[in-house]
């Protein structure tokens, strides 16, 4: 149980930006299976691992778990 429980409005925003992620990791997928440069697919594979992170966060928030 969180000790501030989030408000409606955190709520809603942390949904909509969970959303905007799950938009961005499926956007990324599909690039990097179109893309053939190792360059370019090391970068996108970096970006991949930083928006899963933020989407763990994000939904580690929404079930009240505490901040690492």
């Amino acid at each position: 149980m969180p000790e501030f429980p989030l408000n409606k409005e955190e709520i809603a925003r942390l949904r909509r930006r969970e959303a905007e992620i799950l938009t961005r990791i499926d956007r990324l997928k599909s690039t990097m299976n179109e893309t053939k440069a190792l360059d370019t697919l090391a970068f996108k594979a970096k970006l991949f691992k930083e928006v899963q992170d933020e989407l763990r966060r994000v939904q580690d928030k929404l079930a009240g778990l505490p901040d690492d």
